[in-house]
């Protein structure tokens, strides 16, 4: 049984959103300032912020979705693998532990 997550998935458009936001009110501000360095800088970014505009549907909450797929997948693996292997998951846990300590202490 596959759950969905629109929580996280909303929190990354929303953060995505504001900064397309952030980055119009940046284009905003500049205002009528010359310069060919500025004008090729703003259209530059106009066409970025089209572009992703444009995607921001789709493909963004795809990618996001097979993000979560795969990170579900390799839990439920994990998962199997330690209730079939307890003992080896506990060596393999300690060991880290073990490095992990050393690593720090030094």
């Amino acid at each position: 049984m596959r759950q969905e997550y629109p929580a996280a998935k909303d929190v990354a458009q929303k953060e995505l959103r504001e900064v397309v936001a952030s980055t119009e009110a940046l284009l905003a501000a500049l205002g009528n300032e010359g310069g060919e360095a500025v004008e090729e800088l703003r259209g530059r970014l106009k066409a970025t912020i089209a572009d992703v505009k444009r995607e921001l549907g789709s493909s963004f909450i795809a990618n996001a979705r097979e993000t979560i797929s795969r990170a579900r997948d390799t839990a439920s693996s994990l998962d199997e693998f330690v209730r079939g292997s307890p003992w080896v998951a506990v060596v393999i846990g300690a060991g880290l532990g073990l490095l992990v300590g050393r690593i720090l202490r030094d």
